[in-house]
């Protein structure tokens, strides 16, 4: 198990040390050299392996277990968590919660950030306004982190989030309390490198391929409430219900092979 993990040494010149320690066994988790239930080797072991002090290897095991890559069990250890498969449709408009509860899991909605921010150009223009609010949040199944998402909507038609608001809760949901009404709106699903950041909120590598789902939410006058990056973890599963017009079925056969071709080398190539 170790040598899933130690196979080099870590760099004393680089990053630090527990930051290195996370990474490499979040790469290791991702690449399923380390299966879920799997124990961890102990406190000990991964000092004697790494060379390092005791907090560097609890700094390291505290941030993977914040991430809900593993569990830390009192008197046992710690174990590789067990993630559960998040399935969303790419068909149909919805807040990510009633995904979820209609899987029968539970929702953790944690925000990161809520901010004012100025936006501009093509941005500004999708929105309708320059004023936005910017809403970072990372949401969770099970406590498994599975989406990080950056959301912008307009600070003059909703001039009053709170970050206990939308604490565990759906923006959307939040949106119809103050008057609004979400129907809908076009959306783009792609393969995305997981950058640092996301990569240590979802607990991947970085550099891990993500499916990144972005659009816009309207409502049923056809303005823009929100504009929105959902970065979903590498086991995401899209379910397309795609029915074929009668007179059109190899036409449309031939374009949904094209568009799943397409997104399946994508993530290849990032996975290379």
């Amino acid at each position: 198990m170790l040598e899933a993990i130690a196979r080099e040494p870590l760099d004393r010149s680089g990053d630090p040390l527990h930051e290195q320690l996370r990474r490499r066994v979040a790469d290791a988790i991702g690449a399923d050299a380390l299966a879920p239930g799997t124990p961890l080797p102990t406190e000990q072991e991964l000092q004697d392996a790494f060379g390092v002090s005791r907090s560097v290897v609890r700094q390291a095991l505290a941030a993977l277990a914040a991430a809900g890559s593993i569990e830390r069990r009192r008197g046992r250890g710690s174990v590789v968590a067990s993630r559960r498969t998040l399935h969303r449709s790419a068909d149909r408009a919805g807040g990510l919660l009633q995904h979820v509860e209609a899987q029968g899991a539970s929702l953790r909605t944690r925000v990161l950030s809520l901010a004012p921010r100025t936006v501009a150009g093509a941005v500004a223009t999708e929105l309708g306004v320059a004023d936005a609010w910017a809403l970072s949040r990372v949401r969770s199944i099970d406590d498994a982190p599975v989406v990080v998402g950056e959301t912008l909507f307009s600070r003059a038609r909703f001039p009053h989030p709170t970050v206990e608001a939308l604490t565990d809760a759906s923006l959307l949901d939040w949106m119809r309390q103050q008057g609004a009404d979400p129907v809908g709106g076009p959306r783009r699903l792609r393969a995305a490198p997981a950058d640092a950041e996301v990569a240590a909120l979802l607990g991947v590598s970085t550099g891990a391929p993500l499916l990144l789902l972005e659009g816009v939410t309207e409502d049923a006058s056809g303005a823009v409430l929100e504009r929105f990056s959902l970065w979903h973890a590498p086991d995401t599963v899209f379910d397309v219900d795609a029915r074929v017009r009668a007179g059109s079925r190899d036409e449309a056969l031939a374009d949904i092979r094209a568009q799943l071709a397409a997104l399946q080398g994508a993530v290849a190539r990032l996975d290379a």
